[in-house]
């Protein structure tokens, strides 16, 4: 039987959740239908139909289009909707409302976002995994407490800025496309690993890394002053994400 890893546990429940609030959801639409005294049937059904159809469809697409304008063109139509509704009293805006939410959310949970395919790198035993070096950066495997008798893998990273640990999951998380910015570990000597150009222009991480192209590999230490630690070549990137990808996350 396979073993499911701390994320995909995670991601399996968060699925969950989400069904779970959207069978809620609808649950309280029909209820406010029945319940609100005498309303033409249209009133409620062309609104929930048209908002199922807005929630599964429109609202995927909008949430997972790379441009900034996109999610806030559908929240935009969402929430004008939902107040003409209101305003008009044609028909239910709570019913809008309620069965956009639907929608989104049993899309979510029976066909979430896409990911990076999963790795068919093959994991090793920790005491078999061996140290890896390049762009100024040594990793070597390690183990940290996380809240549970045993240890989580972790990877201990130094640069020319000292050292730190990042557990083995957010690393992976990050190289599978789940998070932009991964964090060193609690407790251990803030850095960050992220792209250039992911974080917002003018935050530190974009002041830190002027001059370099988009899509560049960094790392970032929180006490030193607008500069990176270390900027990984292409090759370093490849490298390093394999011998990653080689670690157990739990």
């Amino acid at each position: 039987m396979t073993t499911l890893s701390t994320r995909e546990r995670d991601r399996r429940g968060g699925r969950i959740v989400l069904a779970v609030l959207a069978l809620i959801a609808a649950a309280v639409s029909v209820w406010l239908h029945f319940h609100t005294g005498t309303i033409r049937p249209s009133a409620f059904w062309v609104p929930t139909l048209v908002g199922l159809a807005y929630g599964s469809v429109v609202w995927p697409i909008g949430q997972r289009r790379g441009s900034g304008w996109w999610p806030n063109l559908v929240w935009v139509g969402f929430l004008g909707v939902f107040f003409v509704l209101l305003a008009s009293k044609t028909f239910s805006a709570p019913a809008w409302f309620l069965a956009v939410l639907v929608g989104a959310l049993l899309t979510e949970a029976v066909h979430p976002a896409k990911r990076a395919a999963p790795s068919a790198v093959a994991k090793l035993p920790l005491d078999q995994v061996r140290p890896w070096s390049g762009s100024g950066v040594t990793a070597a495997v390690t183990e940290r407490p996380f809240g549970q008798p045993r240890a989580r893998p972790a990877v201990l990273v130094t640069t020319q800025d000292g050292s730190t640990v990042f557990l083995v999951m957010d690393l992976a998380a990050f190289f599978d496309g789940e998070t932009g910015i991964a964090e060193s570990a609690n407790g251990e000597q803030l850095t960050f690993l992220s792209r250039k150009g992911v974080a917002p222009r003018s935050s530190v991480l974009d002041d830190a890394t002027p001059g370099l192209a988009d899509g560049t590999l960094f790392l970032f230490t929180g006490r030193q002053d607008a500069r990176p630690s270390a900027v990984f070549s292409s090759e370093d990137v490849l490298a390093f994400e394999q011998w990653v990808r080689t670690i157990p996350e739990d």
